[in-house]
Formats: C-alpha cells, sequence, structure tokens
C-alpha cells in the first residue's frame, strides 16, 4: 500500500470507523491480553467468546432487524455469557467437575445455541460468517462508542490498580496474603473479558476474538519480564496487527479478522525465533 491509497483511506466515513474501531480494540486488548496469559486463562476466554454466540444470536434475532447487533442485543449478549460464566464456576466449585471440562461443557452448548437460533430464521444464516470472522468494514458509531467505553473502562481499572493486578498476576496466593482482594479482582476482569470479547467479535469474529487476547500477551511474555514491560510491547504487538492487517484487507480486498490474526501470529513467530537464536551457544 502506498501513500496515496493510504490517505485515501480516510476519505470514507466506514474505513474511518474501521481504524478507529481497529485501534480501540488493538488498545484494549492489548492491555489485558498480558493478564491472560500469565495467569493462564486462555482456555476460558476462548470458552466464554465462543459463548458469546448464543446472546448476540438472541439479541440480533429478537431485538433487532438488521444483521448488525444493537445496543440492546449487546446487553443481552453480556448477561447471556455471564450467565455461562457463573454457570462455569457453579460447575467448578468444590471440584464437582475440572474446570477446564466445565468451560467445554458450557461454551459448546452455548455456541450451538447461537448456531441453531441463527440458522432457524430465514435469511440469517447466510450472515454466520460475520459472526464467525468479524465485519469490520461493517463497524457503526454505536460500535466504536462502546469499544471507547471499555477501552476508558480497562485503562482506568488497570492502572489504578496497577500493584494489585501485578501481584495478583504473577502469584494469586502471595496477593491474597499480602491483603489484596483476589476475588474482587477475578470477578471484575471476567466481566471486563467478557465485555471485551463481545464487542470485540465484532471486529475479528468469536472464532478469532481469543487471538486477540493471547497472541499480544504472549509476544510481550517473550520480550521483555516486568509488568510494564510486558504491557507495553502487548499493545505495541496489537496495534501494529491491526494496521497492518487493515492494510492488507483494504489492498487485496480479503477478510480484516484473519489477517489481523495472522499477522499478529506472525510477530509472535518471529519474536519466539528471536528469543531462541538469543538462547543458542555461540
Amino acid at each position: 500500500m502506498n501513500w496515496g491509497e493510504l490517505h485515501s483511506i480516510f476519505d470514507y466515513a466506514f474505513l474511518r470507523r474501521a481504524v478507529l474501531a481497529a485501534i480501540l480494540m488493538s488498545l484494549t486488548c492489548g492491555l489485558i491480553a498480558p493478564v491472560v496469559v500469565l495467569r493462564r486463562l486462555s482456555f476460558s476466554t476462548d470458552g466464554l467468546a465462543h459463548s458469546s454466540l448464543g446472546g448476540l444470536a438472541i439479541g440480533v434475532i429478537f431485538v433487532t432487524n438488521g444483521a448488525s447487533p444493537s445496543l440492546l442485543s449487546y446487553l443481552i449478549s453480556f448477561f447471556f455469557t455471564v450467565s455461562v460464566a457463573a454457570g462455569i464456576t457453579y460447575l467448578s466449585e468444590n471440584n464437582r467437575i475440572d474446570s477446564d471440562t466445565a468451560v467445554g461443557v458450557c461454551y459448546v452448548a452455548a455456541f450451538a445455541l447461537g448456531v441453531l437460533v441463527l440458522s432457524l430464521r430465514e435469511g440469517y444464516s447466510g450472515h454466520l460468517d460475520q459472526f464467525f470472522f468479524g465485519s469490520l468494514l461493517a463497524v457503526n458509531q454505536i460500535e466504536c462508542l462502546l469499544l471507547l467505553i471499555l477501552s476508558l473502562i480497562s485503562f482506568i481499572f488497570i492502572f489504578w490498580n496497577w500493584l494489585s493486578v501485578g501481584k495478583w498476576t504473577f502469584n494469586e496466593e502471595m496477593a491474597h496474603a499480602e491483603g489484596v482482594p483476589v476475588k474482587k479482582l477475578r470477578y471484575f476482569f471476567m466481566f471486563l473479558v467478557v465485555a471485551v470479547v463481545i464487542v470485540s467479535s465484532r471486529v475479528v469474529g468469536v472464532l478469532l476474538v481469543t487471538s486477540m487476547l493471547i497472541l499480544p500477551g504472549a509476544v510481550g511474555s517473550l520480550a521483555s519480564r516486568s509488568m510494564f514491560g510486558i504491557t507495553i510491547v502487548s499493545i505495541a504487538t496489537a496495534l501494529v496487527s491491526s494496521l497492518i492487517g487493515l492494510s492488507i484487507s483494504n489492498s487485496y480486498d480479503v477478510p480484516p479478522g484473519p489477517v489481523i490474526v495472522l499477522t499478529g501470529f506472525l510477530i509472535f513467530l518471529g519474536t519466539y525465533l528471536s528469543q531462541y537464536r538469543k538462547k543458542l551457544p555461540l
């Protein structure tokens, strides 16, 4: 993409919204990705991402007239996904069943419900790809506003509780012993992840949104050892992946979601190989 093509992106309102949505999603996902990776919440996050399809499907089918989710449908999806998370917590309490099993059982049921609800209404089966892989170029003003609000909440929460979050991320037992409100952090972070997954799924889809909460954090954990360094690298990785992916998508007319994820994976692969070479004997 040359400078002329890059400048032309901003001549269209839908492309400006796409760039804004990609930046806001990257800032939010890049900020919380280190916690997801270091707390080993990748599978749980993936389960919540898949579960959100059930709520989005119910909201879109019964609340909105078009294929695009409305504010109310996002709220329905949020409460639906929180209910799934509560169900996972209940099933895994007191070692009723393994936590990974609880995640798997609940998320496949919620995901299947979403696919079923969408396919039952005539004309919506063709929109499944938008839910699965996102529709960044179709992001509307409400979704940009939601991403902005979510980004502000995420930054305020993380940096206001920076020391507590850092202690909890690296060692929960020690954090609890030092008086950190571990339980409150855990639940608020779960709500935050649910909200990020639901709103960001519009950008990259429910099947790929988890990657934006894992790949940047994985790159950060490879490149740095301090929480601040990991977070900065994670945010930078998410931003670079999104902007390069959107540029390639606009130039070659391919879906932006998969390109964004693949760009993030290439950054991860390059970082991993770079760190691996440093460990090799001379």
